[in-house]
């Protein structure tokens, strides 16, 4: 993830924390990743990362920020 104008939200994907993250294009803020954690007692263990705008419908996702 580039640049400083960024927005996230939490939610939670398959009972794991998950964030969805907004970038500013055009004077919006426009959905570009859901990203799902791995978390164990020593931290987060992997972050997997999704850009299919199938995976953001299926979660509901909002595709601009109000």
């Amino acid at each position: 993830m580039r640049g400083t104008d960024w927005r996230m939200t939490r939610t939670t994907a398959n009972a794991q924390p998950a964030a969805v993250a907004y970038t500013r294009t055009d004077g919006a803020y426009r959905l570009h990743t859901l990203q799902v954690f791995t978390v164990t007692p020593n931290g987060i263990a992997r972050n997997v990362v999704f850009q299919d705008p199938k995976v953001f419908s299926a979660f509901g996702l909002p595709p601009i920020l109000e």
